[in-house]
């Protein structure tokens, strides 16, 4: 892979992520907007209906903007059970934007040197 090419698939992605955030007509539900978090970035889940709950397991990670959403509560309680943290989607993703900003400034100025 090219210097050019990670820095247009880092800058799409940080696009992406911005366009996300950017204000629009459609609102979310602001309960479930917390996703998991751990030293690798946002975990993804699948979830299996058990009776009146769900059963959450872990399959990976994702992009803040794109991984399960939880409640606050549901969010601390995979947290503690995966070692790991619960975030506000959307915190999550201006920061997953920014490095990745800091990330294309970084490869720009080496491939200008």
């Amino acid at each position: 892979m090219t210097t050019s090419t990670l820095i247009a698939n880092f800058r799409a992605a940080a696009e992406e992520i911005e366009a996300r955030l950017a204000p629009s007509a459609c609102a979310m539900i602001a309960a479930h907007n917390w996703i998991v978090i751990d030293d690798f970035g946002p975990l993804t889940f699948t979830l299996t209906p058990e009776g009146k709950k769900h059963r959450a397991t872990c399959t990976g990670h994702g992009s803040a903007h794109k991984v399960n959403r939880f409640t606050k509560a549901d969010a601390e309680r995979l947290a503690a059970a995966c070692d790991a943290r619960a975030a506000f989607w959307a915190d999550a993703a201006r920061e997953e934007a920014a490095t990745l900003r800091r990330h294309i400034a970084t490869l720009e100025a080496l491939s200008a040197a």
